[in-house]
């Protein structure tokens, strides 16, 4: 059987850019992966009123995915902090073994968790002033993104990542959760020891919610810039290749 598609969504203010070198990991520890997609969220630097909502970064990452698995693709999705429950939130009968991914033979086939955010159905997500968020012009940013996400991070690549990060809107953006596919197929979840983002005692929680499969690394909120060797070689693991 040949390898899946990877889709990766990103999480809040990040975009693609910075889960490049996991890319370039995963490929040099399983050859066999050669497809790989971004579904960036749509409300990454936009600013209130006016924004795109957690339902659209759903809705964006489903018009990514939809299409691959018309054309028969099996997908995992790599969902990173808040893109793990954005992630799950859009693949209502997507997932292998529903209609649509039956008639092609494609279908989201597993999750892969990396210090995500998980909401169970009807759950609603913080008020972005209530997460610590630094509110300007209508725009969230990272507090402290030194401290919170590039604490454990070459200060080389932290210099070279720190001005890719953009605001989030500041107001209008959450809502309660709709939908979580990983009800349907498996997901694992891969937990950052040293996060001081999202701490290893909440990631615990979400994992449980669940019901992943756990793997620990002993990494802040970016280990796909502070370890990406060691990062792509657990989420390969996930991946169960061959079984």
């Amino acid at each position: 059987m040949p390898a899946p598609t990877i889709v990766i969504i990103p999480g809040l203010w990040l975009g693609p850019k910075p889960y490049g070198l996991l890319v370039h990991e995963m490929k040099n520890a399983a050859p066999a992966l050669t497809d790989f997609v971004y579904a960036p969220l749509l409300s990454t630097g936009t600013r209130s009123p006016g924004n795109p909502s957690m339902y659209d970064d759903a809705m964006g990452i489903r018009a990514v995915i939809e299409p691959l698995v018309h054309a028969g693709k099996r997908l995992v999705l790599i969902g990173h902090s808040a893109g793990a429950f954005l992630s799950a939130m859009a693949t209502e009968g997507l997932e292998v073994g529903a209609e649509i991914a039956t008639q092609s033979g494609g279908g989201v086939e597993r999750f892969v968790f990396i210090a995500g955010g998980i909401l169970p159905v009807g759950a609603p997500h913080p008020e972005m002033g209530m997460l610590g968020m630094s509110v300007v012009d209508g725009q969230a940013h990272c507090a402290d993104p030194d401290e919170l996400l590039f604490h454990d991070v070459d200060k080389a690549v932290a210099a070279k990542y720190k001005p890719v990060l953009k605001g989030q809107p500041a107001e209008g953006w959450v809502g309660n959760c709709t939908y979580c596919g990983w009800e349907r197929v498996p997901s694992s979840y891969i937990l950052t020891e040293h996060d001081q983002s999202l701490s290893p005692q909440m990631q615990e929680m979400c994992a449980g919610i669940a019901g992943s499969e756990v793997i620990r690394i002993p990494c802040g909120h970016l280990p796909m810039l502070s370890e990406p060797k060691l990062l792509a070689e657990k989420v390969v693991e996930c991946l169960k290749l061959g079984q």
